[in-house]
């Protein structure tokens, strides 16, 4: 799109520079942000994209940029190829399959809302079983919604969390890592007894802070 340049930050609008200064950093492992690219010659406005980032090491990662409108028209090109393929099956069936996989996913992203106490602290209440699928669907909203610079305080509240999958939970982990990474504070509440033996096995940082219960954190970190 742009041609050969010899730095990366050459491209982006400059209204998106001090965004990925401040998040693109090896201390945020792997990030999803929203940016802007510079208007191209034929276009006023900026090119908007999706820019996900994963760090290797301390010295190198992958960035993968996605034009908004390129994804969509990807996205356009292979329900157009599936609508081709599925002409002579049975199209109810599949209408239903996709009702069910959108209200699992739905359903996954109501399991971690994400709910602002006051203009420094949040509250991200988890339901059900901490699954891979369920912690996939919630971390990149998740981040998206902790990138407000008020937020310095960030309460995670296992109260009515079912089962701990040991894949959900590293993925979990990570979430509450790149916080960490990003200054914020994260506190965990309402772990049952029968959870403990799983959430040490996890081994979560040590700048994690645990408390008994949601009520004791509200009146430490909410009460004015």
């Amino acid at each position: 799109m742009f041609g050969e340049v010899n730095h990366l930050l050459e491209i982006m609008d400059e209204g998106s520079l001090s965004k990925i200064k401040r998040w693109v950093t090896p201390e945020v492992h792997k990030l999803s942000i929203e940016i802007a690219l510079k208007p191209l010659k034929e276009d006023k406005n900026p090119v908007t994209c999706d820019m996900h980032v994963k760090w290797k090491n301390d010295l190198y990662a992958e960035v993968l940029i996605i034009p908004k409108d390129e994804q969509l028209s990807k996205i356009t090109k292979t329900m157009d190829q599936l609508r081709s393929r599925l002409n002579d099956t049975n199209f109810q069936l599949l209408e239903e399959k996709e009702k069910l996989e959108e209200a699992i996913q739905h359903g996954n992203r109501l399991s971690a809302p994400f709910i602002r106490l006051t203009e420094e602290t949040a509250l991200i209440p988890l339901f059900g079983h901490i699954t891979a699928d369920k912690m996939y669907t919630v971390e990149e909203p998740l981040l998206h919604a902790t990138q407000n610079e008020d937020t310095d305080k960030v309460l995670f509240d296992f109260t009515a969390v079912g089962q701990i999958d040991e894949d959900g939970a590293q993925i979990l982990k990570n979430l509450m890592t790149s916080l960490c990474y990003m200054g914020l504070q994260v506190i965990i509440t309402g772990i049952r007894p029968e959870q403990v033996k799983r959430i040490q096995i996890i081994h979560f940082s040590s700048e994690i802070i645990f408390m008994n219960s949601l009520h004791q954190a509200l009146k430490k970190y909410c009460s004015y």
